[in-house]
């Protein structure tokens, strides 16, 4: 035998070494690869479950934002009325009280009148009754826009 024979016996007892330590780590890939077919083929049912499932919840959810949409536009006229209601008694408030005011301002012209005469008691509550019956159609004017 010569050194190339002795060569080649080496390289093949090591090759033969090799193969007998990298059998379990192959064996153990071919069962890794062998779970991923499996995997793999009940991947195509899985993704159609899923997107069943996916379809059947945004079906729900656009059911579920029409009845939203129709119970809004159904609501939302009396939120007008509700809005329209409160701005009149707003103006009706508003008007009541510059009336208020302007009364106040008039009487308040009667009481100035009564503290700068002096008067107390009975001539300051005649001079009051005086003032009214001088101011008497606008007072009633007052008091009916008041009523309204």
């Amino acid at each position: 035998m010569d050194w190339m024979g002795i060569g080649v016996l080496v390289i093949g007892i090591a090759f033969a070494v090799l193969v007998v330590i990298l059998i379990k780590p192959l064996k153990k890939l071919g069962d890794v690869m062998e779970n991923l077919k499996q995997t793999t083929e009940k991947l195509p049912n899985v993704m159609d479950d899923v997107t069943g499932q996916a379809q059947l919840v945004l079906n729900t959810s656009n059911e579920t934002i029409g009845n939203v949409n129709q119970q809004v536009n159904e609501i939302t006229p009396l939120f007008k009325i509700v809005g329209d209601t409160g701005e009149a008694a707003r103006s009706l408030t508003q008007s009541a009280l510059i009336k208020t005011n302007t009364l106040k301002e008039n009487t308040a012209d009667a009481a100035n009148l009564t503290r700068r005469e002096k008067y107390q008691g009975l001539y300051g509550f005649l001079s009051f009754l005086f003032y009214l019956q001088q101011n008497k159609k606008e007072v009633k004017a007052e008091a009916e826009f008041l009523k309204k």
